[in-house]
């Protein structure tokens, strides 16, 4: 698999590993979240900015598929991209990387729907966002 565009690393805290010795799989689901962050801020919208636009997400779907365990300590690279957009709704990619092999760990995806911050009622994904990543993927 090739990377994404972009990418955060992470360094496996002894927290989240398990009995096993490796990260438990709950784990990639808060890190799919830090990558999610982290992309929306290099799309110059981040969270702090679409909460002032009166506008939020709610994730309504997330799955991760395991390849290889990671480890307490190892650096991770968390790749994410905006993979789908559809009327009121976006889906976002994630490839996770173990440092220094490049070794791949998990990939999965978390769909989520554009809402109205105040109301909470569905709303059609903002041109400016669909442009922001056109522009960033392309």
């Amino acid at each position: 698999m090739t990377p994404f565009k972009f990418y955060t690393t992470l360094q496996v805290r002894f927290n989240e590993t398990d009995l096993q010795g490796h990260v438990n799989f709950a784990w990639y689901l808060n890190y799919f979240d830090v990558a999610l962050t982290g992309y929306l801020r290099e799309l110059n919208y981040s969270y702090q900015q679409m909460v002032a636009d009166n506008l939020d997400l709610f994730y309504v779907n997330a799955c991760a598929t395991y390849h290889s365990p990671s480890y307490f300590d190892e650096l991770l690279r968390v790749h994410c991209r905006l993979g789908h957009i559809g009327n009121t709704s976006l889906r976002f990619d994630f490839q996770i990387f173990a440092e220094p092999e490049a070794r791949l760990v998990t990939t999965g995806e978390i769909a989520a729907v554009m809402a109205e911050h105040d109301s909470k009622q569905k709303i059609r994904v903002p041109d400016h966002l669909r442009q922001a990543a056109a522009a960033f993927e392309d």
